[in-house]
């Protein structure tokens, strides 16, 4: 119990205001007593109404941090209001009269230099005539400054553990969100490789194999983490594509256009790479050969943008974007609230665009450089 009250004693910075704010106390008292003295013609020195005045503001220097402290310890609790009244009358009898006695030894000390009974009757007698309410008063204004500051104290508490769980309950979410992308992801890529050993396409198969393991490599060193710099989103995706290409051969042409300066922003990971993967199977539905699909990235001062244009078939009413998108929406509503913009906007012969612009975060260079992917293309 002792040590918890000792725990909860003001900081050493609220010492210092709290002895200065009583000796100032202190001071206007021995001024206005010095001046109403000066008024009636009394004789009066300064000094000595200052140090007749200290046992009954100096002792507040350190009665106020006990009362600010039994704040600390006493919760009001709505259900036992009786309980926590008595307890507070209780603590306040105890406080003041320890207050009072504390205040006498030291007045019979500065008059007397000694202390007797007789010495203290006296005082005792001054004391019962003095205005006793002044001190239920302070007592009352430092208890109820001690509640305040309790609970304010409490309340930011509470507002930065609200804030830690609510950050702890995104990442869940976002690593959540992300977990779903991971099998999908690898679900269509595995059934690529399948469909080339199926062809009896080997070498084909072994390199298609080779670039997954680089993609899960990559998955597997971005795990805990949520955001990845845009020159190895855009690795992870050129992978994916150097597979789809073993696949569908000469019916995609992809080509992918980055402003250099772009490639050290941070941005989700595997972001991109479902917006691109959609963009390929609409392609791969084609009848036709070559069927484009291009990548742009560029960015302003404050927000990234990419711009995905891909061919679609004749009956497809843009439905069929699944988990990708959503997923997509999802995590950069969580991320950037209402701060991002995400478009699908149908384009003339058959072409269909995906736009999406979002907040660059600050975030410190990358080392490597991309080999020259400023106009960078990757043609079937």
């Amino acid at each position: 119990m002792l040590k918890t009250f000792v725990n909860s004693l003001p900081p050493r910075s609220f010492w210092i205001a709290n002895c200065l704010f009583w000796l100032i106390l202190n001071s206007m008292a021995a001024t206005n007593s010095y001046r109403m003295n000066l008024h009636f013609e009394r004789p009066a020195n300064w000094f000595a109404l200052w140090f007749e005045y200290l046992p009954w503001w100096g002792n507040w220097i350190i009665v106020a941090p006990i009362v600010i402290a039994t704040t600390q310890l006493l919760t009001f609790d709505a259900k036992k209001i009786p309980s926590f009244l008595l307890k507070t009358v209780g603590i306040m009898i105890v406080v003041l009269a320890s207050y009072w006695c504390l205040t006498l030894v030291e007045v019979a000390l500065l008059e007397h230099g000694k202390v007797t009974f007789d010495i203290l009757s006296s005082a005792f007698a001054r004391l019962m005539l003095s205005p006793l309410h002044m001190d239920l008063l302070v007592y009352l204004a430092v208890l109820f400054s001690g509640y305040s500051f309790t609970y304010y104290q409490r309340s930011r508490l509470h507002a930065k553990r609200n804030k830690e769980l609510s950050q702890q309950l995104l990442q869940v979410e976002l690593m959540s969100l992300k977990s779903q992308l991971n099998p999908h992801f690898l679900f269509n890529t595995l059934n690529t490789i399948a469909s080339l050993i199926r062809l009896d396409n080997k070498n084909t198969a072994i390199k298609a194999l080779s670039e997954l393991s680089a993609m899960l490599r990559t998955v597997l060193e971005n795990q805990r983490s949520q955001m990845i710099s845009l020159e190895q989103e855009v690795r992870f995706i050129q992978s994916y594509l150097t597979i789809q290409h073993m696949r569908f051969e000469h019916k995609l042409t992809t080509e992918i256009v980055i402003d250099p300066d772009c490639l050290s922003i941070d941005i989700p990971f595997m972001l991109l790479q479902p917006l691109v993967e959609n963009a390929v199977q609409h392609g791969a539905q084609l009848a036709s050969d070559k069927n484009e699909v291009k990548l742009n990235i560029q960015s302003d001062a404050e927000y990234l943008q990419v711009k995905l244009v891909n061919k679609i078939p004749e009956k497809d009413e843009h439905q069929g974007f699944g988990i990708g998108l959503s997923n997509c929406r999802k995590r950069l509503e969580m991320l950037y609230q209402d701060q991002f913009e995400l478009t699908l906007t149908p384009l003339s012969n058959g072409y269909f665009e995906t736009f999406l612009s979002m907040p660059i975060q600050e975030t410190m260079p990358i080392q490597e450089t991309m080999p020259t992917q400023e106009t960078g293309r990757i043609n079937a």
